[in-house]
């Protein structure tokens, strides 16, 4: 005898749902922001609109643990701050030498 699901049609629904908002989140792409310095023998990636921030031992590993954090910061980013995202994109980051 075939097993019959153990899903009911509302569960499915509420599934499907589910599965299409981690589908439109998964194709998001966003322009952030990153400035990169260094530290000591870190190196930093920062983004300066939504503070977030990591680190490595090279430009690459420090921005690779900058993307997992962002990504980690977007998913329980408040929605207050996800829209703050999203309206920050760059337009240009400088270096510029300044006399004190």
């Amino acid at each position: 005898m075939a097993k019959k699901s153990m899903l009911f049609d509302a569960d499915r629904v509420k599934v499907n749902k589910i599965l299409f908002s981690f589908i439109v989140l998964e194709e998001l792409k966003l322009k952030v922001s990153v400035t990169i310095h260094r530290d000591g023998k870190w190196y930093v990636a920062m983004d300066p609109v939504t503070g977030v921030a990591s680190q490595g031992k090279s430009v690459d590993e420090a921005l690779k643990n900058f993307q997992e954090a962002f990504e980690l910061w977007f998913e329980n980013a408040e929605d207050w701050e996800k829209e703050r995202a999203l309206k920050g994109e760059p337009v240009a980051t400088m270096v510029i030498e300044i006399k004190v």
